[in-house]
């Protein structure tokens, strides 16, 4: 099962944080007012110092003197405060990446010297006491933790985009212990997704995205960074289930649909709604309810005026996929209502009659098909096909015969075209570029060259530009590439002939 995947969009650095500055309305100090003073006088010197070996120095001797035993500042709350506070600026001191582990003494802690001095650890447990006095407080740690939390944040974006995926998700998950409240949680969420996806981690990518979406907004602003990351997770849990077996298989796949289906309710009209509606009926069909395939598309059958004509030729795809083919001719006839000269919709609509058994449906369709892709083999085999039902279904010998011999006809015009063009490419850009790619095939025995002129079609079938494609000696049965670009113009379909 294969689907369109949305990669989660690029991340930016996090703003930089406010200047970290003495706590506000939170009164921890009752008692120690000298000790306080001179520990602010050592904050200040190493907030002024310019060489960062003297601000190690100082921040050393903080540590040291907020470490010893007995506690010089008797409050443990204000104790914790500045240690905190000083643990902080150690960390935004470094230059390059983030250092999260180093020994105890290099920090100045005199206990234990040697072991490791893990600073999510140590930084949480600080502000972790100064918390519980009460909610002013936990105001005054909020500018702390949210500095660490940039800070290891943007470490994990510069090694997500250096692909140093490891260090990327041990930034990412350092930052949301010091910061899981804050403002950017779900970017460093964001990173552990993308960092686990492209260690092939999708169970990780899953739940870091889970962890997104749960907490981004779902007013009209934050809808649509939402729905997006919906779909990701919808893709990537797909993804996983298909990797199982068994009743795990199944209930990923129901996930996945439930996902899908979230969002193209929230944006029905979003970017990758029909991808959305696709995969939701593959996985369906994968996992047998084909019966609920129908409700997918269930509104745009109704309310077909509702959608875009790309939007319903998707929709029919599907739908003819999963072998609901009354659904998909309704899907196709209701989009070519709105781009009649689409050249895919037609030929997959004159398929899906045949299906129907259906050739005077077909053949309409077909006609339309000739005069937009007349150098094509299996638009002349599609036409054969109107006749080739039209026998099957003729009751009297003569009408038979005539079906036969048209179907003869028009195969051995097909086998006897001079050449081949193959649009591969149609794209119509918001600055009004078109782009037509695809390639022209010397069906001949000789070197030839083709002169193909596209059309340019509005929805009313109207020429609104053309371009020329000139493909210059091409070697029997070999092909030559083409791409050609216009500007001025928002067609919705080509046509082409060729001398």
């Amino acid at each position: 099962m294969t689907g369109l995947r949305m990669s989660l969009a690029t991340l930016v650095a996090a703003a930089l944080a406010a200047p970290l500055a003495a706590q506000g309305s939170c009164d921890l100090y009752t008692r120690s007012a000298d000790q306080i003073a001179l520990v602010r006088d050592y904050i200040a010197k190493h907030d002024q110092a310019t060489d960062s070996e003297e601000r190690l120095k100082i921040l050393r001797l903080l540590v040291r003197g907020l470490t010893d035993t007995p506690p010089r500042i008797k409050s443990e709350a204000g104790r914790s405060f500045l240690l905190g506070t000083v643990y902080a600026r150690w960390l935004l001191d470094q230059k390059g990446d983030p250092v999260l582990r180093a020994k105890r003494g290099d920090v100045g802690l005199r206990d234990n010297p040697e072991d490791d001095f893990v600073f999510p650890l140590a930084f949480n447990e600080t502000m972790a006491v100064v918390e519980r006095e009460g909610t002013a407080c936990a105001d005054s740690t909020a500018k702390f933790r949210n500095a660490a939390f940039v800070k290891l944040l943007n470490g994990a974006i510069a090694s997500l985009n250096a692909t140093s995926n490891d260090l990327a998700i041990d930034y990412a998950n350092a930052a949301l212990q010091v910061g899981p409240r804050a403002a950017q949680a779900s970017t460093a969420y964001q990173v552990l997704a993308r960092a686990s996806e492209a260690k092939g981690d999708l169970a990780g990518a899953i739940a870091g995205l889970q962890k997104v979406v749960d907490g981004m907004a779902t007013d009209a602003t934050g809808a649509p960074a939402r729905a997006t990351a919906l779909f990701n997770l919808a893709v990537f849990t797909r993804d996983h289930a298909m990797k199982q077996a068994g009743p795990a298989r199944a209930e990923g796949l129901r996930r996945a649909h439930v996902l899908f289906a979230s969002y193209t309710q929230a944006m029905p009209d979003g970017p990758n709604a029909a991808a959305a509606r696709a995969a939701s009926t593959r996985i369906l069909q994968e996992i047998g309810d084909t019966e609920s395939v129908a409700g997918v598309y269930a509104d745009m059958l109704v309310n077909p005026s509702k959608y875009t004509a790309l939007q319903l030729f998707e929709a029919g795809v599907a739908s003819a996929n999963g072998k609901k083919y009354d659904d998909a001719a309704r899907l196709y006839e209701a989009g070519l209502q709105a781009n009649p000269h689409y050249r895919d919709a037609l030929f997959n609509a004159a398929n899906v009659y045949f299906a129907l058994r259906q050739p005077d449906k077909m053949a309409p369709l077909v006609d339309r098909l000739r005069a937009i892709d007349p150098m094509n083999a299996d638009v002349l085999k599609l036409a054969g096909a109107v006749w080739q039902e039209r026998g099957n279904q003729a009751s009297d010998p003569r009408s038979k015969r005539q079906a036969q011999d048209s179907v003869s006809a028009l195969v051995d015009r097909a086998a006897r075209l001079p050449a081949r063009v193959v649009v591969s490419q149609f794209t119509v850009g918001r600055d009004h570029t078109t782009t037509l790619a695809g390639s022209v095939e010397n069906l001949g025995s000789a070197l030839a060259s083709f002169a193909v002129t596209f059309d340019l079609l509005d929805n009313a079938g109207a020429v609104v530009g053309s371009m020329v494609v000139n493909v210059e000696g091409v070697a029997p049965r070999a092909t030559a590439a083409f791409s050609v670009q216009a500007t001025g113009a928002s067609p919705v379909a080509w046509r082409y002939t060729v001398r």
